[in-house]
């Protein structure tokens, strides 16, 4: 199993997002649900689209936030690159059932 930096992880799973790969979607998912879990979520069985080496960056990712650090905080300008990935990926905004 190979080990990657938090950061390289963030930075390898944006580069995958931004890209027209069948990956994408889920790279960026599991990003989104890192930053905001409020408005996006993982759906874990999407998970096998990512590839051996993606899929050790989505969990580092995962693992980042579990250790209590947000991912845009490790990546320069990381703010500014969460946001434009939110606005490329507003589609995937989880639909929440209003109240009774």
């Amino acid at each position: 199993m190979n080990y990657f930096s938090p950061k390289q992880s963030v930075e390898t799973l944006l580069t995958v997002a931004n890209g027209y790969s069948g990956a994408s979607a889920i790279a960026a998912q599991v990003l989104l649900s890192a930053w905001n879990s409020n408005d996006f979520t993982i759906p874990v069985a999407e998970l096998a689209l990512l590839d051996g080496d993606n899929y050790q960056h989505a969990l580092n990712v995962i693992t980042l936030r579990y250790m209590g650090k947000e991912p845009q905080s490790v990546i320069a300008q990381g703010e500014k690159k969460f946001r434009t990935l939110c606005i490329e990926w507003s589609h995937l905004e989880t639909q929440r059932k209003s109240a009774a």
